[in-house]
């Protein structure tokens, strides 16, 4: 449990910095940028983003959990997804540009080709989860935070010397770059190849039907999040405009700011909850979870609600002052993904692929048809007021069909797990009194 503590406070450390980070720069290059520009980046990188899943495979999460569990061969199955990913990135990436050259202007077309160049890197790090799965987020933290320094001097640059827009697609490639090769570099000195290319090729096929069968479910599912996270930015940027993207994108990036220390908690937590034994271990530490998420979460909620208007005065500019109105929507829309998410990661603890990739793309679905609805009547708040009801139907309502309700039951009742907790630290005090 010490090591757990350990490396949930340095994922704090590392979401805190990356978060601040984060604001810092979407302020910065936003208020210099303007909506129109600003909403162009977000749209092209929302596009990008909607591709991803299909070439992970739901891999991550597999990952994770192998490594957790058993190290060495976690580690082979991480290493034989990276060639399968890297075939899957080249298909994707050309039906992409095809698109791109039919649809773009000149030079968001060439946009468009760095930010795929940016994805690269981040979808060939698998090395990330290995860090993560075996308690080393210490190592995580130095290397993202690296990467994203670098990337924030590199958008100071481009602001300080009035670049256009094209330019600040480059930050992206260096924030995901950088880490890439030094966790690569860092692994493979510390794990020197134990099999020879010969044997790693006859071995690529099992591994790639072994992904194709475990992970596709789980690809369905996460290409169904994504859908429903970012098709309200495409959708936006098709029936309104990219200045509307621009509002929408700032708003997210001030209400989604909070999420680090809860996130922390759930990538640290995870790996205990696949070790547990028993039910009863698994259940009490999941409420738990639920319960911490809560604490976490409600308080700021009402604070960006509350004081939403003067902060986008502050921070934007009066340029995004329409981005207040739906800030206190996102700010509960994140609080229900972060629920989501817990959710979704017990379920996959409990080996429930064929229901994560039944609900993910119902819920995209329920999505796509409420921005079909409510976008061309609300605009901004339509596009918001979607994304809120389906993060809800997702974390809350459809879990109800899973194991008769199992998740649904541990949300309801996570506030259980306080007396237990108490015990817990009343008996730890005395013991070392």
């Amino acid at each position: 449990m010490i090591a757990v503590i350990k490396n949930s406070l340095w994922l704090m450390l590392e979401k805190v910095l990356f978060a601040l980070a984060g604001i810092f720069i979407s302020v910065y290059v936003a208020r210099y940028l303007q909506p129109e520009k600003f909403g162009v980046i977000t749209y092209l990188l929302a596009i990008v983003a909607i591709t991803v899943p299909l070439i992970q495979l739901g891999a991550d999460n597999v990952i994770f959990n192998r490594i957790a569990r058993r190290e060495s061969a976690g580690i082979r199955l991480m290493l034989m997804s990276a060639k399968l990913r890297g075939f899957l990135f080249i298909c994707t990436s050309i039906a992409i540009l095809l698109w791109g050259g039919i649809y773009l202007p000149a030079e968001q077309k060439w946009m468009l080709v760095l930010v795929l160049a940016s994805s690269w890197f981040s979808i060939q790090d698998v090395y990330r989860i290995y860090y993560d799965a075996t308690l080393c987020s210490k190592k995580n933290t130095f290397i993202n935070n690296a990467g994203m320094m670098l990337s924030m001097l590199l958008r100071v640059i481009l602001v300080k010397a009035s670049m256009g827009m094209a330019w600040f697609i480059i930050p992206y490639i260096v924030s995901s770059a950088v880490p890439y090769f030094i966790r690569r570099r860092m692994f493979k000195r510390s794990h020197p190849p134990t099999m020879t290319r010969k044997r790693w090729q006859k071995r690529q096929g099992r591994y790639n039907s072994y992904m194709f069968k475990v992970g596709l479910p789980l690809a369905i599912s996460t290409l169904s999040i994504v859908i429903f996270t970012r098709i309200d930015q495409i959708m936006l940027g098709s029936m309104v405009g990219t200045h509307a993207v621009g509002l929408y994108g700032a708003a997210i990036s001030l209400s989604q700011g909070w999420a680090f220390v809860p996130m922390a908690l759930l990538t640290s937590l995870m790996p205990s909850i696949a070790r547990q034994r028993t039910w009863d271990e698994q259940r009490n530490l999941i409420r738990l979870m639920y319960l911490v998420i809560l604490a976490c979460s409600l308080p700021v909620v009402l604070l960006l609600g509350y004081f939403a208007e003067p902060l986008v005065l502050m921070l934007f500019g009066s340029a995004y002052a329409e981005s207040a109105t739906i800030i206190p929507i996102c700010a509960v829309t994140m609080l229900f993904a972060l629920l989501g998410t817990l959710s979704y990661r017990v379920i996959v603890v409990f080996s429930g692929y064929r229901f994560i990739a039944i609900k993910m793309p119902l819920v995209a679905l329920i999505n796509i048809a409420l921005n079909y609805l409510l976008i061309p009547k609300f605009g901004l708040k339509g596009a918001a007021i979607s994304t809120l009801l389906a993060e809800f139907c997702s974390f809350f309502v459809l879990n109800m069909f899973f194991q008769k309700g199992k998740i649904t039951a541990l949300q309801l009742t996570c506030f259980q797990c306080i007396p237990l907790m108490t015990r817990r630290v009343i008996s730890h005090v005395k013991k070392y009194s």
